[in-house]
């Protein structure tokens, strides 16, 4: 069966070794990728058989504020992000709620496809979904390119992805028209560039994937920040044993200050600050007012918990909240097939907030344990412990909008993926 598989892979056209990672991988071995795509091409082919009914929870709310402020989008004032417009006297429209704390990228991709698809409602919806899933294959098979390049094995590469993008929770939001899936493929995208550096890429190939990421959505920083963080670190450590003698505080400083992770974090944060910025200065230029007084400044407070979503954030309280957290990593990582057969209600979002499910607290707990256990086996850790983290470096920041928006936990999907990776290492 194996060998029939990779006969048939070997006859698909624009050969696909070209596009996949070197390294010390067995013969043959373009049956995990093929495997991997057909996958990815039953979600294309069964994930609209749902039709447009109405699924409760965020899925279709944002999926219809999205197609709104897409549509809203104009040059006349600027590419605000509208929710809604009012006329004014003259009979011209304006703003009337800019919500301009999300990235412009997305949704003039979703303007695009749908004015693509025609004057049709549904057509135009249907449009902005395939978009969505072909978002989504692409994280996953840029998750896949990133294991492999990390593991030499494209086989675990591929269990590892399918694992973590099969999970009922992801495949939930697969077709949600949101920004919070491309941004997944955003961080998909950093995470192959971080993979490529472990392996002796160069670091401009990394920025230029963050940059794009971040253009996307910006929770690839979720990924970043473990990475610089977990990277210093390790050159600190290094700086203590290398036997300079030097007193420990030159040598930690001069560590840092030739460091590529505090580079590629400057560059990182240098992007992020002009994708803001730029948010900042649209609104400020199309509206005018104080700086205090812009909704994307709000927005920020809002969903950092400064502001006024701090009020939920305190009913739930930290311990509350971070066990919640642990238990996204757990429902990231129930596959669709295992969910049915366990009963979980498939039409409603993973994670009941009210109050955290211990099943699925102990799963994620389970997760994140065999991914930390299993990091030792690796060269190049820096990358996966970052990955297996980047749920939490987005979730604690961003606390106040997390606590609220379930969907906003996709990175969780990444400590599923690491964590199947090292334990199909440890077994192999």
């Amino acid at each position: 069966m194996r060998g029939a598989i990779t006969a048939f892979a070997r006859r698909l056209p624009l050969t696909l070794r070209r596009i996949l990672p070197r390294g010390p991988i067995a013969r043959g071995a373009a049956a995990p990728p093929t495997l991997l795509l057909l996958a990815l091409a039953s979600v294309f082919a069964f994930g609209n058989d749902r039709g447009y009914l109405y699924r409760p929870g965020h899925h279709d709310f944002i999926t219809a504020q999205t197609m709104t402020v897409a549509a809203n989008l104009t040059p006349d004032d600027g590419f605000q992000m509208c929710r809604r417009r009012r006329l004014l006297r003259n009979g011209d429209p304006a703003c009337a709620f800019p919500h301009n704390a999300y990235p412009l990228a997305p949704f003039a991709l979703v303007r695009l496809a749908a004015d693509a698809a025609g004057d049709s409602p549904a057509r135009q919806l249907h449009a902005a979904r395939l978009l969505t899933l072909v978002f989504f294959a692409g994280a996953a098979a840029l998750a896949y390119l990133a294991l492999a390049r990390l593991l030499g094995d494209r086989w675990i590469a591929a269990a590892a992805a399918l694992f973590a993008f099969s999970s009922y929770y992801l495949l939930h939001y697969a077709d949600m028209v949101a920004f919070q899936v491309t941004a997944l493929f955003g961080t998909m995208l950093t995470f192959h560039g971080m993979a490529a550096f472990a392996r002796g890429g160069g670091l401009r190939q990394l920025a230029i994937k963050t940059a794009i990421a971040l253009t996307l959505g910006w929770h690839a920083a979720g990924l970043i920040a473990p990475f610089v963080l977990i990277g210093l670190a390790g050159e600190l450590v290094r700086a203590r044993a290398d036997g300079d003698p030097r007193p420990y505080a030159r040598r930690a400083l001069a560590a840092l200050a030739r460091s590529p992770y505090l580079a590629y974090g400057a560059v990182a944060a240098l992007c992020l600050a002009l994708v803001l910025g730029w948010a900042f200065a649209n609104e400020y230029a199309a509206n005018g007012g104080s700086l205090a007084d812009l909704r994307v400044l709000d927005a920020l407070g809002r969903r950092s918990g400064f502001a006024s979503f701090d009020q939920d954030f305190a009913e739930v309280g930290w311990g509350r909240f971070l066990l919640q957290q642990v238990g996204a990593a757990g429902g990231a990582a129930i596959p669709y097939a295992i969910a049915e057969l366990l009963g979980i209600d498939l039409a409603v979002p993973f994670l009941d907030y009210w109050p955290p499910s211990p099943w699925y607290a102990a799963l994620g707990a389970g997760v994140l344990a065999a991914g930390l256990a299993g990091l030792r086996r690796l060269p190049h850790r820096v990358p996966m412990a970052a990955l297996l983290l980047a749920g939490w470096g987005w979730a604690i920041p961003l606390r106040g909008s997390v606590v609220l928006h379930e969907y906003e936990a996709m990175l969780h999907a990444g400590a599923a993926a690491a964590a199947c990776a090292l334990a199909l290492l440890a077994l192999r």
